[in-house]
């Protein structure tokens, strides 16, 4: 019931007819399951330390655009907007520049398209820079990089000691950013274009990341029927288990891939064991056949010595 409601957005009406309870236990049992994907979003989403933020990612090493010269890449940060219920005295705060009522969501993930860190509830009318601020201001956990390390970001913050942005334009000069417009134009004009196209694409994990979360959970993106009390453990409770639902997705499809390895091999062993038995009957049936004629070539003889004699 849980999975349906988040992951399809289906009222709870909808749920208890499907499931053949009441809307009152489809209400009680989807908080209670809310309540405990709440808690364990703690275990799966893990902030990275110091020590782990000096570590390289070895995705970034085999990446032979990226290394090494984003070797400093430790994660890609962004704002994302999800639509929320809220009162009509609290409208203004949350109207974001879409003209509908939001949460402003900043987070950080990794290569593996894997959430590191999550900042929730912050209203929708907070510019991106704002919201980091905020975090951390108020976060005494917040993984700042340390040194030469940086997470890679957008024009919307700014760029800083542990923050990398790419170029932008100004009065006189305008500099490509978004990869549509190296896609569908001219390549690279200059050096701060080319540094933008891979600052781009190497930023685009953590918009592919919001594209899979939202993709998977309805609930985030179509109308909401929650408040915002009810909401925010929502967005908690998703928001590790969209990484680790693609992780064994990927695990599933690969032990598929090797099942159906093992079921061809198995085939075709089998198709060539059954062509070496039939090989194996026709040379069988033509020794016997030639032992036959030899036998009738033999008596042919002996009946013609008997008859000369």
């Amino acid at each position: 019931m849980f999975l349906r409601i988040c992951g399809h957005n289906e009222v709870q009406r909808d749920v208890g007819l499907r499931f053949g309870r009441t809307q009152e236990t489809v209400k009680r049992k989807f908080f209670e399951v809310l309540n405990a994907t709440e808690l364990l979003a703690c275990d799966y989403i893990n902030t990275p330390t110091s020590e782990e933020l000096l570590r390289i990612p070895e995705r970034l090493i085999m990446d032979r655009k990226y290394w090494p010269y984003f070797s400093g890449f430790v994660g890609a940060m962004d704002g994302v907007h999800v639509c929320v219920k809220v009162k009509p005295e609290l409208q203004g705060m949350y109207w974001n520049r879409h003209d509908r009522t939001s949460f402003n969501i900043m987070a950080i993930c990794d290569l593996n398209m894997l959430f590191t860190y999550v900042w929730n509830g912050a209203p929708g009318s907070c510019h991106d820079t704002a919201v980091l601020n905020t975090a951390q201001e108020k976060d005494s956990e917040f993984p700042l990089p340390p040194g030469d390390k940086y997470y890679v970001v957008d024009s919307g913050y700014p760029n800083k000691q542990g923050f990398l942005a790419p170029y932008r334009s100004s009065r006189n000069t305008v500099f490509r950013y978004h990869l549509s417009q190296f896609e569908n134009g001219p390549p690279p004009r200059n050096m701060q274009e080319l540094f933008n196209r891979w600052h781009a694409s190497l930023r685009s994990v953590i918009e592919r990341t919001f594209g899979v979360w939202k993709k998977k959970w309805r609930i985030l993106c179509e109308f909401p029927r929650y408040n915002m009390k009810q909401f925010i453990p929502a967005i908690a409770a998703t928001t590790p288990m969209s990484g680790v639902s693609n992780h064994l997705s990927n695990d599933l499809r690969s032990t598929e891939s090797h099942v159906m390895l093992r079921l061809s091999l198995r085939k075709r062993n089998h198709k060539q064991r059954k062509r070496s038995k039939s090989q194996g009957n026709r040379v069988s049936q033509k020794g016997s056949f030639e032992i036959a004629v030899e036998g009738m070539i033999l008596s042919w003889n002996h009946i013609r010595c008997r008859s000369k004699a």
